[in-house]
């Protein structure tokens, strides 16, 4: 990540990756693009299918980010099933919840706000 004046940039091929811990529990990894500034986050998420077989999802702001690679299924507790495949858009309110599984190793380019 390099950062000149406001500007911060960053790369898909980034190699910075951390463990993203939530709740005590790891799940999968993180590159920060933007973080603790008092604004909006943003990031790559990336998750293998192993260790995103099926995790909570729960939003806390608006998550919106696009899918870049892999597909997995967002299970709402009324058993609404939405697909999530690469190339798509997505954002979900402050408040959501579901169960969140991986099919195949998985990356999202997010910003939550």
């Amino acid at each position: 990540m390099t950062k000149t004046a406001d500007v911060v940039r960053s790369s898909v091929t980034a190699e910075a990756w951390e463990p993203l811990i939530e709740d005590g529990r790891e799940m999968g990894e993180v590159h920060w693009l933007r973080q603790g500034e008092g604004g909006p986050v943003a990031g790559l998420w990336r998750v293998s299918a192993e260790e995103g077989a099926e995790m909570p999802y729960k939003v806390t702001g608006t998550d919106s980010f696009h899918v870049i690679q892999g597909e997995a299924e967002l299970e709402t507790p009324d058993g609404e099933r939405i697909e999530l495949t690469a190339g798509g858009i997505y954002s979900f309110p402050d408040g959501f919840t579901a169960t969140w599984r991986t099919r195949s190793p998985f990356m999202k380019f997010f910003v939550i706000a």
